[in-house]
């Protein structure tokens, strides 16, 4: 199996996308617009992508609707899923965590901080994923 080296990120605001394309030049990237298109994306290209990047508030399939897709299908076994969001509102970030994010990041943040912390729990994953034999 080849190493996972793709982000995807899924963000209706071209602005954010961009954001997290500049924090993460090292990674190829695929975006979406909403969850419908980062569910269809994930499901084509699960191979390579090493962490999902999700926005809460989009159109068709919000970032809860992918967690939740994410979660029965049990992709969050194999990849770790951060929500990036402005909605911090305590009832958003408790479904987040019980639907399975790895962590909820609030806007506005700090770039190295979360580059550094995203980095760190790919690698966690990586290293998981070659300990159990999935390579």
């Amino acid at each position: 199996m080849s190493e996972k080296n793709t982000i995807l990120i899924v963000d209706d605001y071209e602005f954010n996308r961009e954001l997290l394309i500049e924090m993460f030049p090292e990674y190829e990237i695929i975006e979406t617009e909403n969850g419908a298109e980062g569910i269809a994306e994930y499901e084509k290209n699960r191979d390579k992508i090493c962490a999902v990047l999700t926005d809460i508030m989009m159109p068709k399939v919000d970032g809860l609707g992918l967690l939740e897709t994410f979660a029965k299908s049990r992709y969050m076994d194999e990849v770790p899923v951060f929500v990036i969001s402005a909605d911090s509102s305590n009832k958003v970030v408790t479904r987040a965590y019980k639907l399975g994010a790895e962590d909820v990041i609030t806007k506005p943040f700090n770039v190295n901080f979360v580059k550094k912390h995203i980095d760190h729990i790919i690698e966690l994953y990586e290293l998981r994923r070659r300990l159990s034999g999935e390579e």
